[in-house]
C-alpha cells in the first residue's frame, strides 16, 4: 500500500494546521455578522459536492443564495464573503495559528523523493492563508500547486477538481495520495477519483469509510521522515 506515490494532495484547514477554535474566533471577531456566518455555513453545506463548471458560475450561485438569506445584493454578498469574512480568517490565522510541526521537513522529504506536492482547500485565497500560517520559504518552494475548490467552480468532494489537479501535476490519479482531515470531503473525493487517502486525526474526526489509515500528524510525519516504508494492506 502507498508504494507507488507520485504526488500528495494535502488539504489545508485541519490538516496542515490545527484549526481548533477558529470558528469561535471568527464569530468573536465579527460579532455583528453572526447570522451571515451562520448562513454561509448553511449554504456551503448545501453546495457540498456541487460542481458548477466555472468559478463565475459558482460565485453567482453562492451570491444568489446568500443574498436571499441576508437581504444583501448579490454583489454585496460576494464582497462581504471575499473581503470581510475571508479577510478576517486570514488575519486570525496569522495571529493565532501556525503550520504543523515539522511541516517543512515533511515537504522537503517528499520533494527529495520526486513526489509532487499540492495544497487543496475548499476556501479561496489559499496562497494568502498559507502565508498567514507562516509556511517557510523551503516549504513553499516544495509545493507544485496550490488550489481552491472555488477556483474550479465547485466544492469538495466533487470529482473534477481532483482529476484536474492530478492532470496538472502530471501524474495519474492512481498514483496520488490525498491527505486530509475530513473523510466526507477529502476522503470521498479521493475515492471517487481512484486516489489513496490518509485521514489526519483532529478533535472533530469522523470516519465514514473505515478503509483507510487514520493517523495523528505526528504519526504521518514519522512515516514520511522514516522513508515512507510501504504499509501492509
Amino acid at each position: 500500500m502507498f508504494d507507488n506515490i507520485k504526488a500528495v494532495v494535502f488539504d489545508l484547514d485541519g490538516t496542515l494546521y490545527n484549526f481548533k477554535g477558529l470558528p469561535l474566533r471568527l464569530m468573536w471577531a465579527l460579532p455583528t455578522d453572526f447570522s451571515r456566518i451562520a448562513n454561509d455555513r448553511s449554504i456551503r453545506k448545501k453546495l457540498k459536492g456541487c460542481d458548477f463548471g466555472t468559478p463565475e458560475a459558482y460565485k453567482e450561485e453562492y451570491a444568489k443564495r446568500m443574498a436571499k438569506k441576508t437581504a444583501l445584493k448579490p454583489a454585496d454578498a460576494l464582497n462581504w464573503y471575499s473581503n470581510r469574512y475571508i479577510g478576517t480568517m486570514c488575519f486570525l490565522l496569522k495571529k493565532y495559528y501556525s503550520a504543523r510541526p515539522q511541516l517543512t521537513e515533511v515537504f522537503q522529504m517528499l520533494h527529495s523523493k520526486g513526489i509532487k506536492i499540492a495544497v487543496f482547500s475548499d476556501y479561496p485565497r489559499v496562497k494568502q492563508r498559507v502565508r498567514a500560517l507562516d509556511f517557510s520559504d523551503e516549504a513553499m518552494e516544495s509545493i507544485s500547486g496550490i488550489y481552491s475548490a472555488e477556483d474550479f467552480g465547485s466544492q469538495k468532494p466533487a470529482l473534477r477538481p481532483f482529476m484536474e489537479i492530478a492532470q496538472q501535476l502530471g501524474v495519474t490519479p492512481e498514483s496520488c495520495l490525498v491527505v486530509g482531515d475530513r473523510d466526507d470531503t477529502d476522503g470521498d473525493g479521493a475515492r471517487k477519483a481512484g486516489m489513496s487517502f490518509i485521514q489526519i486525526e483532529t478533535h472533530k474526526t469522523k470516519v465514514l469509510e473505515p478503509n483507510h489509515p487514520v493517523w495523528s500528524w505526528e504519526d504521518f510525519t514519522a512515516w514520511v521522515l522514516g522513508g515512507m516504508e510501504p504499509l501492509e494492506d
